[in-house]
C-alpha cells in the first residue's frame, strides 16, 4: 500500500498498462489509415 501510494504521487501514469503504448499506436495508425483513405477517395 506505501508503495502504490509513492508511485502514484511520483507517476502521473499511476495505473499504467505495459500494452497502452500499443493500443494507443495502433489506435494512431487506425486513425492515420482512414485519414488517408478518406483523403485518397475524396474528390
Amino acid at each position: 500500500m506505501l508503495t502504490t501510494r509513492n508511485r502514484s504521487s511520483r507517476n502521473p501514469y499511476f495505473q499504467f498498462h505495459p500494452l497502452h503504448s500499443l493500443y494507443a499506436l495502433i489506435t494512431v495508425l487506425v486513425l492515420f489509415g482512414l485519414f488517408s483513405w478518406f483523403a485518397a477517395t475524396a474528390k
